[in-house]
């Protein structure tokens, strides 16, 4: 009875392990398909145009719901390593500084969202607090983790230089 209770831990256990490692594959695959890149220079595409805050044309147009699309595989992905199961150093090596420097080029653009939402349902006027909590708070995380990651490579690297 002992001996067939370890050996349904040990096979939970498997199954969990396999289970993660299957969601950072998945993960993976979103963005290493070949749409990604698209969809990320779309992001930058959008940001340019609309930086003077001239968004017209911009809301509830497939270019802002693509960017939303966009936004949400960091937001996965900032989820799944918050909880575990991916690990955030593995992320964090493969994207390196891409999630920080999209989420600044995204910034303008969800303070956009947040304040056309506020319009439509006043519950979530950009004046509420605990916005950030509501509108893509892992995507967030992400990109903070990536900036000190980032900075860490940055500065290890360059107390590693040999003086020229």
């Amino acid at each position: 009875m002992i001996a067939g209770t370890i050996l349904v831990v040990l096979q939970l256990r498997v199954n969990a392990r396999h289970l993660r490692s299957r969601n950072a594959f998945d993960l993976t695959a979103k963005v290493i398909d070949p749409t990604f890149p698209h969809r990320r220079h779309l992001l930058y595409e959008v940001a340019a145009r609309h930086a003077g805050g001239d968004w017209t044309g911009f809301d509830r147009s497939l270019e802002d719901f693509e960017v939303r699309n966009f936004a949400n595989i960091y937001e996965q992905l900032g989820l799944l390593a918050r909880k575990g199961v991916v690990d955030v150093e593995d992320v964090l090596d493969a994207l390196s500084a891409q999630p920080f420097a999209d989420w600044n080029t995204f910034q303008p653009i969800r303070t956009h969202i947040i304040h056309e939402a506020g319009k439509a349902f006043p519950a979530l006027a950009d004046n509420q607090p605990g916005l950030d909590a509501v509108y893509w708070p892992n995507f967030r995380w992400l990109a903070d983790e990536s900036r000190r990651w980032t900075l860490q490579r940055a500065s290890a690297g360059a107390g590693a230089r040999r003086p020229d």
